[in-house]
C-alpha cells in the first residue's frame, strides 16, 4: 500500500532499535509490516550500553540473578561477551523477521549510551520504532530509553509492547493544531485508501463537531467517507486513551502538543491505550 497523496511526511527510512526485549521484537514485527506497506527501507540498530561495560570494570561489580543463590563477580570480558551475543541474535531476529517480506534492510552495531545514541540515529530516520521497555514487564511500565525518545526526538516515535496479528485502520486525535494537522497526515499516510479511519476530535456542540470536520476534510483533501470524526466531550479528552483503545487494536497516530498529553503523563497515558503510540510532533 503506498502512502496516501495527503501524507505530508512519506516514511523512506525506518529505525527500529533491537535488544532482547519481547517488546523489542514487537517493535521489530510492526515496522516490517510497516516497511512493506509503505515500501521503505528498515534499519536494525542494537546498542552496546557503555553504562553497562563501565559498571563491568568496577571492583565490586556483580550480578544476582533471579534463580541465582549468591551473586557472580560480573568482569568486562564477560559483559562484552554478552553484548556480541545479544547483537548477533538481535542481527537473526531481523533477518527472520525479513525473510518472507520484501524489505530492504541494514544493521548497525554501536557502542555508547543508549538514549543518545537512538537520538543521534533517529536524525537520519523519518520514523523511530521501539519497544515499550526493555524488560518483560507488564503494559504499565515504560521504559527510561522509551520516554526519553518520546520527549526528546524530533522525529515521529513509535512505542509499543505488542504488534497486532494484522493492521487494524489507525486512527487519530484533532485539535485543529499545526502539530494535529502532522499527525492528521501522518494518520492518512499509514491508512488504507479503501477503509475509513477515525478522527478524534473535541467539540463541545454540533457547531464545532461540523467545522472540526470540515477541517479535517481539507487538510486531507479526501472525501468524507474516507474519514470518522468521532466528537468527544471535555469530559471524553479526559478519556482518549481509554476510548482509542476500546476502538480497535490499531495504531494510534498523536500530536504530541495535544492537551491529553500535556495534561497527563505520558506513562499513564500509554497504559490506558494499551495500543501501539506514534508520537508527531
Amino acid at each position: 500500500m503506498p502512502p496516501s497523496p495527503s501524507s505530508d511526511r512519506s516514511f523512506r527510512r525506518i529505525l527500529v532499535a533491537l535488544d532482547a526485549s519481547p517488546h523489542s521484537r514487537a517493535a521489530l514485527d510492526l515496522a516490517v509490516q510497516l516497511a512493506v506497506d509503505l515500501e521503505a527501507d528498515l534499519e536494525g540498530l542494537f546498542v552496546k550500553d557503555e553504562n553497562l561495560m563501565r559498571a563491568a570494570q568496577l571492583p565490586f561489580a556483580a550480578e544476582v540473578r533471579a534463580h541465582s543463590v549468591s551473586p557472580r563477580a560480573l568482569n568486562d570480558r564477560r559483559v562484552q561477551r554478552r553484548l556480541r551475543r545479544q547483537a548477533d541474535q538481535a542481527e537473526a531476529v531481523l533477518q527472520a523477521a525479513t525473510e518472507q517480506a520484501p524489505v530492504s534492510y541494514d544493521f548497525r552495531v554501536v557502542e555508547g549510551q543508549v538514549t543518545r545514541q537512538l537520538l543521534r540515529a533517529a536524525e537520519e530516520a523519518d520514523l523511530v520504532a521501539l519497544g515499550k521497555t526493555s524488560t518483560q514487564s507488564s503494559r504499565r511500565r515504560l521504559g527510561t530509553t522509551s520516554e526519553a525518545l518520546l520527549a526528546e526526538s524530533s522525529t515521529p516515535v513509535l512505542v509499543l509492547r505488542r504488534a497486532p496479528r494484522r493492521r487494524p485502520p489507525p486512527s487519530t486525535y484533532y485539535d485543529g493544531s499545526e502539530t494535529a494537522r502532522k499527525a492528521l497526515r501522518t494518520a492518512a499516510g499509514l491508512a488504507d485508501p479503501d477503509t475509513p479511519f477515525t478522527v478524534f476530535a473535541p467539540a463541545e456542540n454540533e457547531t464545532q463537531t461540523e467545522h472540526l470536520r470540515a477541517e479535517v476534510h481539507e487538510v486531507l483533501g479526501t472525501p468524507p467517507a474516507q474519514t470518522r470524526v468521532h466528537p468527544l466531550t471535555p469530559a471524553e479528552v479526559d478519556r482518549l486513551a481509554a476510548l482509542a483503545r476500546r476502538r480497535g487494536p490499531g495504531l494510534f497516530v498523536m500530536p504530541g502538543t495535544s492537551s491529553p498529553l500535556v495534561d497527563a503523563s505520558l506513562q499513564r497515558f500509554l497504559y490506558e491505550l494499551d495500543r501501539p503510540l506514534l508520537l508527531v510532533r
